[in-house]
């Protein structure tokens, strides 16, 4: 039990520390993570946390990107495959699930299996590249690093409104 309350606190401090970082760099400072082959972004405002889960209870008659739902901490969320939501080819689901767990200010108890948190980018040393015109409106800014590698912007809060997102049976 000892152990639970150490994890707790050292995610709650991670967590302040992640914050001030995000407050220090301004805008610049994104979440990355790997998800159907893809490298993404997001805002750490948009995500509470990236936890990793052994378990999903799967759910009958849902959309094949619907993948259950998941308890983490006494709170049941509904459990998006990403890159199957966005039709890109997804992995097998391991044993392990890593999941992006949405800022509950949004409303909803929604998670987002992801294949690697990357951890904090700076979009600031990045290039902005041109969208695409038929980009949803929550996929934002394309950008490209130092190394080549295409980064993709994504508003979870935007997501979590779109008509198709929120119809899973």
């Amino acid at each position: 039990m000892e152990e639970r309350l150490n994890l707790r606190e050292f995610q709650s401090r991670l967590a302040e520390r992640l914050k001030a970082s995000a407050e220090q760099t301004g805008e610049a400072a994104k979440l990355g993570f790997l998800a159907g082959g893809r490298y993404w972004l997001t805002a750490l405002d948009q995500v509470s946390e990236v936890v990793t889960v052994t378990r999903l209870a799967r759910t009958p008659w849902t959309r094949p990107w619907f993948l259950g739902v998941a308890g983490v901490r006494g709170t049941i969320y509904g459990c998006t495959d990403l890159a199957a939501f966005l039709g890109l080819a997804s992995a097998e689901t391991p044993d392990e699930v890593r999941l992006l767990l949405a800022n509950p200010r949004f409303g909803a108890h929604a998670a987002f299996r992801v294949d690697q948190a990357l951890g904090l980018r700076n979009s600031a040393d990045m290039e902005r590249i041109p969208r695409a015109d038929d980009d949803a409106p929550w996929l934002l800014t394309r950008f490209r690093d130092g190394d080549g590698t295409e980064w993709t912007e994504i508003a979870l809060e935007g997501m979590l409104a779109e008509p198709r997102f929120l119809r899973v049976a």
